[in-house]
Protein backbone atom coordinates (compact mmCIF):
# COMPACT_ATOMS: atom_id res chain seq x y z
CA UNK A 1 0.00 0.00 0.00
CA UNK A 2 1.41 3.85 -1.25
CA UNK A 3 -0.57 5.46 1.98
CA UNK A 4 -1.50 5.41 5.24
CA UNK A 5 -4.87 6.35 6.34
CA UNK A 6 -4.70 9.67 7.57
CA UNK A 7 -7.31 8.82 10.32
CA UNK A 8 -3.99 6.74 11.28
CA UNK A 9 -1.66 9.87 10.99
CA UNK A 10 0.16 10.64 14.55
CA UNK A 11 0.46 14.44 13.56
CA UNK A 12 -3.22 14.39 12.32
CA UNK A 13 -3.83 16.68 15.71
CA UNK A 14 -2.03 19.63 13.58
CA UNK A 15 -4.16 19.17 10.26
CA UNK A 16 -6.86 19.58 12.61
CA UNK A 17 -6.27 23.07 14.61
CA UNK A 18 -8.71 25.44 14.11
CA UNK A 19 -6.23 28.14 14.04
CA UNK A 20 -4.09 26.43 10.72
CA UNK A 21 -7.99 26.08 9.46
CA UNK A 22 -7.36 23.01 6.98
CA UNK A 23 -10.49 22.58 4.48
CA UNK A 24 -11.61 19.07 4.31
CA UNK A 25 -10.84 19.35 0.98
CA UNK A 26 -7.14 20.21 1.19
CA UNK A 27 -6.98 17.27 4.18
CA UNK A 28 -8.35 14.75 1.62
CA UNK A 29 -5.33 15.51 -0.25
CA UNK A 30 -3.06 15.11 2.17
CA UNK A 31 -1.19 11.61 1.97
CA UNK A 32 1.07 10.30 4.70
CA UNK A 33 3.32 7.39 2.86
CA UNK A 34 3.50 4.16 4.11
CA UNK A 35 6.88 3.53 5.84
CA UNK A 36 8.10 1.05 2.89
CA UNK A 37 6.86 3.68 -0.08
CA UNK A 38 8.03 6.70 2.00
CA UNK A 39 11.93 5.08 2.25
CA UNK A 40 11.51 4.79 -1.72
CA UNK A 41 10.59 8.31 -2.06
CA UNK A 42 13.12 9.34 0.48
CA UNK A 43 15.62 7.05 -1.68
CA UNK A 44 15.22 9.27 -4.52
CA UNK A 45 14.27 12.37 -3.55
CA UNK A 46 16.80 12.87 -0.24
CA UNK A 47 19.15 10.20 0.08
CA UNK A 48 20.14 6.61 -0.51
CA UNK A 49 22.45 6.74 3.06
CA UNK A 50 20.88 8.64 5.71
CA UNK A 51 17.88 8.09 7.59
CA UNK A 52 17.43 11.35 9.18
CA UNK A 53 18.17 15.26 7.53
CA UNK A 54 20.37 15.57 10.34
CA UNK A 55 22.43 12.56 9.48
CA UNK A 56 22.97 13.50 5.75
CA UNK A 57 26.25 12.60 4.11
CA UNK A 58 28.64 14.79 2.41
CA UNK A 59 27.75 12.77 -1.19
CA UNK A 60 23.79 13.36 -0.53
CA UNK A 61 22.74 16.85 -2.76
CA UNK A 62 20.84 18.61 0.37
CA UNK A 63 24.82 18.72 1.88
CA UNK A 64 26.16 20.54 -1.10
CA UNK A 65 27.13 23.77 -0.46
CA UNK A 66 25.93 24.76 -4.01
CA UNK A 67 22.98 23.58 -3.50
CA UNK A 68 21.66 26.20 -1.77
CA UNK A 69 21.59 29.76 -3.61
CA UNK A 70 19.90 31.91 -0.23
CA UNK A 71 18.89 31.81 3.15
CA UNK A 72 15.06 33.37 4.34
CA UNK A 73 13.69 33.39 6.99
CA UNK A 74 10.22 32.37 7.83
CA UNK A 75 9.26 32.57 11.17
CA UNK A 76 7.44 36.09 11.01
CA UNK A 77 5.31 34.87 8.02
CA UNK A 78 4.69 31.78 10.53
CA UNK A 79 3.23 33.84 13.14
CA UNK A 80 1.72 36.15 11.11
CA UNK A 81 -2.78 35.91 10.01
CA UNK A 82 -1.52 36.01 6.39
CA UNK A 83 -1.92 31.99 5.40
CA UNK A 84 -0.08 31.70 2.42
CA UNK A 85 3.23 30.82 1.40
CA UNK A 86 5.63 33.69 1.67
CA UNK A 87 6.05 35.28 -1.59
CA UNK A 88 10.15 35.06 -1.39
CA UNK A 89 9.51 31.13 -1.09
CA UNK A 90 6.84 30.83 -3.70
CA UNK A 91 8.62 32.85 -6.51
CA UNK A 92 11.64 30.62 -5.72
CA UNK A 93 9.91 27.04 -6.00
CA UNK A 94 8.03 28.56 -9.37
CA UNK A 95 5.81 25.54 -9.61
CA UNK A 96 2.31 24.89 -11.01
CA UNK A 97 -0.85 24.09 -8.44
CA UNK A 98 -0.59 20.24 -9.05
CA UNK A 99 2.96 19.66 -8.73
CA UNK A 100 3.30 16.54 -6.56
CA UNK A 101 4.86 17.32 -3.14
CA UNK A 102 7.00 14.96 -0.67
CA UNK A 103 7.50 16.85 2.31
CA UNK A 104 10.47 15.17 3.74
CA UNK A 105 10.84 14.66 7.76
CA UNK A 106 12.74 11.38 7.37
CA UNK A 107 13.41 8.02 5.75
CA UNK A 108 10.21 6.68 7.40
CA UNK A 109 7.83 10.08 7.32
CA UNK A 110 7.41 11.64 4.38
CA UNK A 111 3.52 13.71 3.18
CA UNK A 112 2.76 13.69 0.10
CA UNK A 113 0.38 17.08 -1.79
CA UNK A 114 -0.25 19.28 -4.34
CA UNK A 115 1.18 22.52 -4.70
CA UNK A 116 -1.55 24.15 -4.17
CA UNK A 117 -2.53 22.53 -0.73
CA UNK A 118 0.99 23.03 0.36
CA UNK A 119 0.84 26.82 -0.35
CA UNK A 120 -2.16 27.45 1.71
CA UNK A 121 -1.36 25.07 4.18
CA UNK A 122 2.50 25.27 4.83
CA UNK A 123 2.48 25.88 8.36
CA UNK A 124 0.58 23.21 9.53
CA UNK A 125 3.24 20.76 7.79
CA UNK A 126 5.93 22.72 9.92
CA UNK A 127 3.87 23.45 13.02
CA UNK A 128 5.61 19.97 14.70
CA UNK A 129 8.59 19.18 12.63
CA UNK A 130 12.34 20.27 13.53
CA UNK A 131 13.31 20.46 10.34
CA UNK A 132 11.59 19.70 6.58
CA UNK A 133 12.79 19.68 3.09
CA UNK A 134 10.16 20.12 0.55
CA UNK A 135 10.83 18.71 -2.81
CA UNK A 136 8.60 18.17 -6.22
CA UNK A 137 8.66 15.37 -8.03
CA UNK A 138 10.69 15.89 -11.27
CA UNK A 139 11.32 19.32 -9.94
CA UNK A 140 14.73 20.96 -9.23
CA UNK A 141 14.02 23.78 -6.80
CA UNK A 142 13.98 22.46 -2.71
CA UNK A 143 13.09 24.28 0.55
CA UNK A 144 14.99 22.95 3.57
CA UNK A 145 13.37 24.56 6.73
CA UNK A 146 16.58 23.85 8.57
CA UNK A 147 15.20 25.44 12.03
CA UNK A 148 12.43 27.48 13.54
CA UNK A 149 13.65 30.37 11.60
CA UNK A 150 15.69 29.77 8.50
CA UNK A 151 14.76 27.92 5.23
CA UNK A 152 17.57 27.35 2.80
CA UNK A 153 16.44 27.90 -0.94
CA UNK A 154 18.20 26.05 -3.96
CA UNK A 155 17.94 23.44 -6.30
CA UNK A 156 19.08 19.66 -6.36
CA UNK A 157 21.92 18.79 -8.34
Amino acid sequence: MKYTDIEQYPFLWVFRRADLAIPAEDLAQIRPLAPAYAKQVWQREVSQDAVELERLDDKDWPSQADTWSDIAHWDQAFDSDEPALPAPLAEHLGWVKDTLVYICYDCDHVLETRYSVFQRSWKAFLFAADQALVVGRKRAEALWFVDEQQVRLGRKA
